[in-house]
């Protein structure tokens, strides 16, 4: 897949099927959006492209930086968006940076010297709530209009619906914020996870025979509530169950502000420090609590390893 980051190096000869949005998270509505240009390529002899945004445009236009509380938290990494567009069997992605310059575009000039000459678009792919163009001015219906006078093919999807509720990240963010992760999971498509590479930690795991690795809680991206999870974790092209604890670890790390992801690996002997890993999160199964001593804290590990193998049994 190619990657294009600068609009200036656009350069495309060939025609394309474009699906157009911010895509924050890669979700299962999304991913229609994301079928029906790869569909439309492969019937019209057209280049598939994405084009989507390298942050997100409300942080820009409300200037918040990733260290402000309330900036919205990414879903997944931008590596994991990339890959995640990536399988879809893209051609071409374009992931430029939401700047001034997109900010304030009018929403005819985003369509024709973006859309019509930039993508060179013989068709595209929306949702149902595709807005673009200074002040969201661009709607689907605005964008079906453009597309019928410039002789471009266009689709508008319908939301999708997931157990009654209209998939969305802004639904996806308040399932991660309230630990539901099986209904975060069906509105991905995929379990929710985070990657990052193995560093030293207490190892209390190792200290009751199940390997113990710790990788620090990202900044950037969405966290679920502190506690604990069954999981599973991908260590070098291999997924092992696990139970994995977010939070201070309060018992050993009384005077710890820093968040980490520990995870206590089933089946596992070998050592993983500095290799990178997935951890994907299945099920919450209890708040994070402080404990008396460490006799408390393993005799609970001990607990939630036991809970977690009966878990997988169902």
């Amino acid at each position: 897949m190619q990657i294009i980051t600068c609009l200036d190096q656009l350069n495309l000869k060939k025609k394309t099927s474009v699906a157009l949005g911010n895509f924050d998270g890669i979700h299962t509505g999304h991913r229609e959006i994301f079928r029906a240009a790869l569909d439309a390529a492969e019937k019209q002899g057209l280049d598939s492209l994405c084009f989507t945004f390298s942050n997100h445009p409300f942080n820009f236009i409300l200037r918040r930086d990733d260290g402000d509380p309330d900036a919205v938290k990414l879903i997944c990494t931008e590596d994991e968006k990339i890959a995640l567009i990536e399988d879809m069997g893209f051609d071409i992605l374009v992931n430029v940076p939401f700047d001034e310059h997109i900010m304030v575009m009018q929403a005819h000039d985003f369509f024709s010297d973006i859309v019509r000459d930039k993508l060179n678009a013989g068709y595209v792919s929306v949702g149902f709530n595709y807005t673009y163009g200074a002040r969201a001015m661009g709607r689907p219906d605005t964008l079906r209009r453009e597309c019928a006078e410039a002789g471009i093919g266009v689709s508008i999807h319908d939301a999708v619906i997931v157990d009654g509720e209209v998939v969305s990240s802004t639904l996806i963010r308040e399932m991660i914020a309230t630990g539901n992760m099986e209904m975060t999971a069906k509105l991905l498509g995929r379990p929710y996870s985070f990657t990052g590479t193995v560093s030293h930690g207490k190892r209390l795991g190792t200290r009751m025979g199940i390997p113990t690795i710790n990788i620090p809680a990202p900044g950037r991206q969405m966290l679920p509530p502190n506690g604990v999870y069954f999981s599973r974790i991908l260590i070098g092209g291999v997924t092992y169950n696990s139970v994995s604890n977010i939070g201070m670890n309060p018992t050993v790390n009384a005077d710890s502000m820093r968040k980490t992801i520990e995870t206590n690996i089933f089946d596992y002997d070998d050592d993983a420090y500095g290799q990178e890993i997935t951890v994907y999160f299945d099920h919450f199964s209890r708040g994070e609590r402080k404990f008396r001593n460490k006799e408390e804290l393993f005799a609970q590990i001990a607990r939630d390893c036991e809970n977690a193998r009966n878990y997988r049994k169902k």
